[in-house]
């Protein structure tokens, strides 16, 4: 199963632009920081994820302002078929 969800504030964010289909696209990047479990012991993480978000989800982005933290949910897939860079696509904001 490929799903993720992560609690991130949203740094970046490029221009709503469409798909050759019509469909709305925005890219941006979320950013986490805080402390998790791994092998029962506490580790402090801190990381920028690219994100994409297409469709409906896409207005909701666009509408965010920087700097807020919200629950974002969706999937890992490649960048493109010759770029294996993983990029999450978000699917649901809470």
């Amino acid at each position: 199963m490929n799903h993720l969800t992560l609690t991130a504030t949203l740094i970046s964010k490029d221009l709503t632009r469409y798909t050759p289909a019509g469909l709305p696209v925005i890219h941006c990047q979320l950013q986490y920081d805080g402390e998790v479990q791994e092998a029962k012991q506490p580790r402090q993480v801190k990381m920028k994820v690219e994100a994409i978000a297409i469709g409906l989800i896409q207005e909701k982005i666009a509408q965010m302002d920087l700097g807020v933290t919200a629950v974002f949910k969706g999937f890992l897939a490649q960048k493109n078929w010759r770029n294996e860079r993983l990029v999450f696509h978000i699917n649901d904001i809470n």
